[in-house]
């Protein structure tokens, strides 16, 4: 980096201190980009192993040709293994990214300062510590930021750019502009108790849980309804089992503690249960769902349906059957219905891409022969209908809502814009929309129905402020 008195320079040197998997996926993108990149770790065998597994990585993109033979030797040439702290004098910028204990933190951000010129910019990637905290130690706080990436970080577009109130302008831009200079999309946060999007994902697990607790739905429901119609790579359950369901455990914990153990963000005893027994997901064959054997996946083409959406099928079935077909209002069905019969849809909140999709649908007042035949003719059309309990907003609606209410406190709390929510979890999370993306076809009445009718049915505080 240049003078203080210059413009900055983008950083020529990045050391990275921690070698786990998310320390050496950010060695491996910041070599890869350019950038000359130091790694560390107290372990010389934990980074060794790491360098290993970063050459065995660039292999695999070589092998699918995302990568050129000469472009891997030289990401390998411009990244070294350093085993000392004063190793990386020279750095422009350190990322760290071990233990999350933050007398650890603390401890590392003292040494840099021994080693590090004055101007080098100090960041973390934690994930669940305050940085304000972490860089109270630091002589010179204002170098002290978030840089928070998402794994693995040579894949996933977001970097949250966290700025603690200690953090000076300048150098957030300067992250920024590195995020950019990485291929990256950076998205700045105030620091604030799980950011952005860990904090705004919990009703993503959260909310689908209380509804397998409810009795709504079972899990390959839940996970299919909001998938096809709230645009999810996968759906809460699946993507629990795959990312462990210790690990979302550990998550949702430290923020249920960061925010006065609010009902809203209490662990899930299915989620504990299942920890306590040791079913953590894919990695023990067990969780959610059984990996014993292989596990039959749900077969869909790619294209979409017969009809456009929800409201479409609606009236498509609306003109072939003896009573009346919509989309839900947010009510419950036996509101809506008016004494007369009444079959509610849920609502795709994206378009529909590949078929058949399942569709959540409740009903007051129909008879089993009615409700079959109307579940044939959604059939012929590519659509899937599965009849639930009769509660507000059925499945996609009720999620949607729920991811707003959180997203909306993050930005009445000023961490971050709604803009800029609705890109962290679409880059973050590979989310087809945001929240507020999401909520864009749900009416305020509708909102106001699920949430007064929630509200009305929970005992726990989980939908209060």
């Amino acid at each position: 980096m240049s003078d203080r008195n210059s413009a900055p320079s983008p950083p020529a040197v990045i050391s990275v201190l921690g070698a786990g998997v998310m320390g050496q996926g950010i060695a491996q993108l910041c070599a890869q980009s350019g950038c000359r990149t130091l790694l560390y770790d107290v372990s010389s065998e934990v980074s060794h192993k790491a360098l290993q597994n970063i050459e065995k990585s660039l292999q695999l993109r070589v092998d699918r040709g995302r990568l050129s033979a000469s472009e891997a030797t030289d990401t390998l040439r411009r990244l070294e293994i350093v085993s000392t702290l004063a190793a990386l004098a020279e750095s422009d910028l350190v990322v760290e990214a071990v233990v999350e204990d933050l007398a650890i933190k603390h401890q590392l951000i003292r040494e840099l300062e021994q080693h590090c010129r004055p101007d080098t910019l100090l960041c973390t990637n934690t994930s669940s510590l305050s940085v304000t905290d972490i860089a109270a130690v630091a002589q010179h706080p204002e170098r002290v930021a978030g840089l928070h990436f998402f794994n693995p970080a040579p894949v996933m577009k977001l970097i949250e750019v966290i700025q603690a109130p200690q953090t000076s302008e300048a150098v957030i831009e300067q992250l920024c502009q590195l995020a950019r200079d990485l291929g990256k999309i950076p998205v700045v946060a105030k620091d604030s108790p799980a950011f952005v999007v860990n904090r705004c994902a919990r009703p993503f697990y959260s909310e689908p849980l209380v509804m397998l607790a409810e009795g709504l739905a079972d899990m390959a429901t839940l996970d299919q309804a909001i998938q096809d119609n709230a645009g999810t790579p996968l759906g809460p359950f699946e993507l629990m089992d795959l990312v462990g369901l210790d690990i979302n455990l550990k998550a949702t914990t430290t923020v249920w503690a960061a925010f006065a153990h609010h009902p809203r963000f209490a662990p899930s005893p299915a989620v504990h249960d299942r920890v306590a027994q040791g079913q953590l997901g894919r990695k023990t064959g067990r969780g959610f769902y059984d990996y014993s054997a292989d596990r039959a996946s749900r077969q869909q083409t790619d294209s979409p349906p017969a009809v456009a959406n929800a409201r479409a099928l609606a009236d498509q079935l609306a003109t072939r059957q003896p009573f009346r077909v919509a989309v839900s209002d947010g009510r419950l069905a036996r509101e809506a219905a008016n004494n007369a019969p009444l079959l509610w849809l849920d609502q795709n909140l994206v378009s529909w891409q590949r078929h058949p999709v399942t569709l959540a649908c409740t009903h007051s007042g129909l008879g089993a022969a009615e409700l079959e035949q109307a579940c044939a003719e959604a059939a012929a059309r590519g659509v899937h209908l599965v009849p639930i309990a009769d509660r507000p907003g059925l499945i996609a609606q009720r999620l949607a809502v729920m991811l707003e209410q959180e997203a909306s406190r993050v930005v009445e709390e000023g961490v971050a814009p709604a803009q800029d929510i609705d890109t962290a979890l679409r880059y973050g999370l590979n989310f087809r929309a945001g929240p507020f993306t999401l909520n864009a076809d749900i009416d305020d009445t509708c909102a106001e129905h699920i949430l007064e009718r929630l509200r009305a049915d929970d005992d726990t505080g989980r939908y209060e402020d």
